[in-house]
C-alpha cells in the first residue's frame, strides 16, 4: 500500500491555494478523467489512498506515505468517499473523522486573476479532526482538510451534503509543530529567549573574570 521513501527536491515545497487544488488538480482527475502517473510532476506528492474506511491510524499512513521525511509540509492524497445512503461514512483506524468548522466554499481563481469581481463558486473545503475516544496517542493529533469539485459552478452553492463527484483531495497533517517522536518542539520565540539568556550570562561572567584578574600596581 504504502509509497515510501519520498524524494524531495531540493527546495520544493508543495502549497498549492484551495483554489488550485480543486479547480486544477480535482478537476483533471475527476472531469478531464486524468490519472496521477499523467502529472508526472506531481503523482510523487498527491498519492491515491482511501482515508474513509482505512483500517489503518491517521500515524500509520502518514509514516508510510513519508511523511516523517518532509519538512513543514503535509501530505495530500485522492481519496473515494465511502457512502451509506445520502451520509458519508468518514471511520478510519479506531476512530472517526469529525467536523470542526462550517464548510468553506472556493471560488475560481482564475476569474479573480481575470479581474472577475463576482467569482463563482467552483468546489468546497472541509476541515476534520481525528477522534477515537482518547484510546491511542492519535486522538485529536490529526487535522485533516477535504476538498469536493462541483460539477457546475456555482454562484451560492449548494447543501452540505452535497458532493457531486465521489473523489476528493485531503490534506493531511498533525497537528501544532511535533517532531518525529510526538513531543511538541519549543516555538523558535522561546528558542531566541533561551539563546539571548545563555548570551547575557557568559557576558556576565567575563566581564566578571575581567573585574577581578590580575592588576599591574605602579611602583
Amino acid at each position: 500500500m504504502a509509497n515510501s521513501g519520498v524524494t524531495q527536491l531540493l527546495g520544493f515545497r508543495f502549497r498549492p491555494t484551495d483554489g488550485e487544488i480543486i479547480g486544477s488538480f480535482l478537476y483533471k482527475m475527476v472531469v478531464e478523467k486524468r490519472p496521477l502517473t499523467s502529472m508526472p510532476q506531481y503523482n510523487k506528492v498527491i498519492h491515491k489512498c482511501n482515508l474513509f474506511g482505512n483500517k489503518c491510524e491517521p500515524s500509520e499512513i502518514w509514516r508510510d506515505y513519508g511523511g516523517d521525511q518532509l519538512k513543514d509540509q503535509d501530505l495530500y492524497f485522492v481519496s473515494e468517499l465511502q457512502r451509506n445512503g445520502l451520509r458519508i461514512q468518514r471511520k478510519t483506524g479506531r476512530g472517526t473523522w469529525s467536523e470542526t468548522e462550517t464548510y468553506q466554499n472556493v471560488k475560481d481563481e482564475v476569474d479573480e486573476i481575470n479581474g472577475k469581481s463576482n467569482l463563482d463558486v467552483i468546489g468546497r473545503k472541509r476541515k476534520f479532526r481525528y477522534e477515537n475516544g482518547n484510546t491511542s496517542e492519535d486522538h485529536a493529533v490529526w487535522l485533516l482538510d477535504e476538498y469536493s469539485l462541483f460539477k457546475n459552478a456555482s454562484k451560492n452553492g449548494t447543501s452540505s451534503n452535497c458532493y457531486d463527484f465521489d473523489v476528493v483531495i485531503c490534506r493531511l497533517r498533525r497537528k501544532g509543530n511535533m517532531d518525529k517522536s510526538g513531543k511538541k518542539r519549543k516555538c523558535l520565540s522561546q528558542d531566541q529567549s533561551n539563546k539571548k539568556t545563555k548570551r547575557d550570562q557568559s557576558t556576565k561572567e567575563m566581564k566578571t573574570e575581567n573585574s577581578v584578574g590580575p592588576q599591574i600596581m605602579n611602583a
